[in-house]
């Protein structure tokens, strides 16, 4: 009992660190939408993505075990060299509620014969709760903040090549004066990710990711291989976790990722935390633009 004790109050203490950043998923290769606003319409077909992160799996405490929920989706218009996306995120923790919405748009010019440079915008709403429980004023605690939120990013891609810069929940911030308090921190992102083609079989996939805000700065690095673009194994390493990926892609329409998270530093006992990532991809429009030659980007997880 003690230690469960001790393990909520430890959780509780981190309650403001949790509203105020973003997931760090693993497989962020698989959610640079979330990112990045200027992934949105890099492929010319309909993609959809639902992500579902749990940490600490198997703690004794299971309302401190944090769970993250992301949908992603976008569609490139060809006739307008753009993209038009949506993010849903929900968070849990302990007494902690966060929802996230966000449209997304990206234009994408070509800059060379197979070189692209896209420039995207999100705008949406954030809405973070609490509900504790604790009586107040002979009620049950239960607060809500709703603000807007806005993001901003530049991606430059070729068939093996993705590199993107953002800047996610800039402080232009409309709601009330205690949401205007309450607002999450500006992130900005930084990230690659190179496919290298060892031959016509396989591929060497390296990634990563710098998250930098005003109370956490963290790299991922990750390293995956890839068999005839059908399955996928890699690695992955950040400074509180080491990670073990697999993916599998069944006729380029549907794919599947996981990743297994081993922490490595914080709370003492801390168990390891899974992430699985669906995807889903189809041809809905006739994408074919005479004007530009358009890529066709290698499948990823």
């Amino acid at each position: 009992m003690k230690k469960i004790l001790t393990i909520t109050a430890i959780c509780l203490s981190f309650a403001k660190i949790f509203a105020q950043d973003n997931a760090q998923f693993t497989q962020f290769h698989a959610n640079r939408l979330f990112y990045n606003p200027a992934a949105t319409g890099f492929s010319d077909k309909f993609l959809a993505s639902l992500t579902y992160r749990t940490q600490w799996t198997g703690s004794p405490n299971t309302a401190a075990r944090p769970n993250f929920m992301l949908l992603n989706a976008a569609q490139y218009f060809a006739d307008k060299r753009s993209g038009v996306g949506l993010s849903i995120y929900h968070a849990t923790q302990n007494v902690q509620r966060d929802l996230q919405v966000k449209l997304s748009y990206a234009y994408h010019l070509q800059v060379q014969e197979e070189s692209w440079l896209a420039m995207g915008l999100n705008v949406g709403m954030f809405s973070s709760g609490i509900r504790d429980g604790v009586p107040k004023e002979g009620g049950i605690r239960d607060e809500t903040y709703n603000m807007s939120d806005l993001g901003f990013g530049v991606e430059f891609y070729t068939p093996e090549l993705q590199v993107g810069v953002s800047a996610q929940h800039i402080p232009v911030v409309l709601g009330s004066p205690e949401a205007r308090r309450n607002r999450q921190h500006t992130h900005f992102y930084y990230y690659g990710t190179y496919f290298y083609a060892v031959d016509n079989e396989w591929t060497v996939i390296p990634s990563v990711i710098l998250r930098n805000s005003s109370i956490i700065t963290n790299v991922d690095a990750v390293v995956r291989v890839s068999y005839l673009n059908m399955f996928q194994l890699g690695v992955s390493w950040r400074r509180d976790a080491v990670s073990i990926l697999m993916g599998f892609s069944f006729e380029d329409t549907y794919s599947i990722g996981y990743s297994f998270d081993i922490a490595t530093m914080g709370m003492r006992g801390t168990r390891p935390s899974h992430e699985i990532v669906l995807n889903y991809r189809t041809q809905l429009l006739n994408n074919q633009d005479t004007r530009l030659q358009r890529l066709g980007p290698s499948n990823d997880f």
